[in-house]
């Protein structure tokens, strides 16, 4: 018997709602399939079986679900799961939607389980709960409460609080002026944001990184300049123990005892930060392989709740090309991110003065300016360039 887990979709949630169930109880699925719909802040999502199996669920559809808990189990046969049923483990668990009540009955029907995007947009829509009543669904979702809103900006079958909304929009806008609201997904975004830029007090330090000596050292070995530079990173956790810290009250700091490195994933999926685990004493090949796995669970949305626990220091991706410069944001809980930009060509003079061209790219730090100064910063991205440049600190670091 396997459980059943719900992943973790994204950094900003705690959980979801299970929309609904794709696959019958005590059906038997294969692995990969996909078994049910999930709704996050962000998007609608799909669970996917992670092996062959007879399913029996544990929780109904409409149920919050917390991340990394289990939702269902796989058997390995049917025979399995009618022994699991008769047994009084199976008597103890309940499958009624977790932390919500079917709600009042009325004369219009029990109140439908929400998503927490659909509340959010009904509650920004100042939608009633009748109105939400008289869609017929047991479990509304985001989609479900747009389609309401669509058509009562069509029907005027607004609520007051709706109607003045519009109406004031109306009169600050041309009428051949479109309007565009913001998706759940941005919303997380800017709260994420919104907090940042109230508590932190953000400064930068970026540097030229020459990759002329990566190039040369690299030859056809499998791993990247985002492997070498994640070894490079965690080489200085001993040095540079605040870049790697958790800020506390009272103006402390608890110091990580390893170089957990958080690395940005973004496959047009969402963006996601799964933590490459002890990444100073790893191997370099094991890191390429824990970042290829990345890709893949980001694609799936399928990562495990533990892929993304104890980060110490983020590194975030912007190597599309022609991205000479980027300064995200410190997110709340760690004390800087590190920035790698693309890879760029650029005009160089030899000792001769006869020019020549050399790859570069630019590496960056954002940092919490209550906890990091500049002069900290720049000797931390020294210290990086240093390894990034040299052929015996590559060699060392990739060995």
């Amino acid at each position: 018997m396997r459980e059943l887990l719900l992943p973790k979709f994204n950094n900003n949630d705690e959980g979801c709602v299970l929309v609904g169930w794709t696959v019958d109880d005590g059906a038997a699925v294969s692995a990969d399939a996909v078994v049910a719909e999930v709704e996050t802040a962000k998007a609608l999502e799909e669970l996917v079986a992670d092996a062959d199996g007879v399913l029996h669920r544990l929780v109904e559809a409409g149920a919050h679900c917390a991340f990394g808990r289990p939702v269902g189990l796989l058997f390995d046969s049917r025979q399995e799961r009618d022994d699991y049923l008769a047994s009084p483990a199976a008597a103890a668990v309940t499958t009624a939607p977790e932390g919500q009540g079917q709600g009042e009955d009325h004369d219009g029907g029990p109140d439908p389980v929400l998503s927490d995007a659909a509340r959010t947009l009904a509650q920004d829509h100042g939608i009633r709960t009748e109105q939400l009543r008289a869609l017929g669904k047991r479990v509304v979702k985001a989609s479900d409460v747009q389609r309401l809103i669509d058509q009562g900006l069509i029907d005027q079958g607004l609520t007051d609080q709706g109607a003045a909304a519009v109406a004031a929009g109306a009169s600050a806008a041309s009428e051949d002026a479109a309007v565009v609201r913001l998706s759940a997904r941005q919303r997380a975004v800017a709260a994420v944001v919104s907090e940042a830029h109230r508590t932190i007090p953000a400064a930068f330090a970026a540097i030229a990184v020459d990759l002329t000596a990566f190039r040369a050292a690299r030859g056809g070995a499998p791993y990247g300049l985002v492997e070498l530079l994640v070894k490079a990173i965690a080489a200085r956790h001993a040095d540079f123990p605040l870049f790697f810290a958790t800020p506390g009250a009272d103006h402390t700091l608890t110091l990580a005892p390893t170089a957990n490195v958080g690395v940005t994933v973004d496959v047009g999926t969402g963006l996601f930060i799964p933590v490459l685990k002890d990444a100073a004493r790893r191997p370099i090949g094991d890191l390429t392989d824990d970042l290829m796995d990345f890709r893949v669970s980001a694609l799936r949305q399928n990562f495990r709740e533990d892929a993304f626990a104890d980060e110490a220091i983020t590194l975030s991706l912007h190597n599309e090309p022609d991205i000479i410069l980027a300064a995200p944001i410190v997110h709340p809980g760690r004390t800087c991110v590190v920035t790698l930009c693309a890879e760029r060509s650029e005009v160089a003079l030899a000792e001769d003065g006869t020019p020549f061209t050399r790859p570069v790219t630019t590496v960056a730090v954002t940092y919490d300016h209550r906890y990091l100064n500049g002069r900290d910063a720049v000797r931390f991205l020294t210290a990086v360039k240093q390894d990034l440049e040299t052929a015996d600190a590559i060699a060392r670091l990739a060995g």
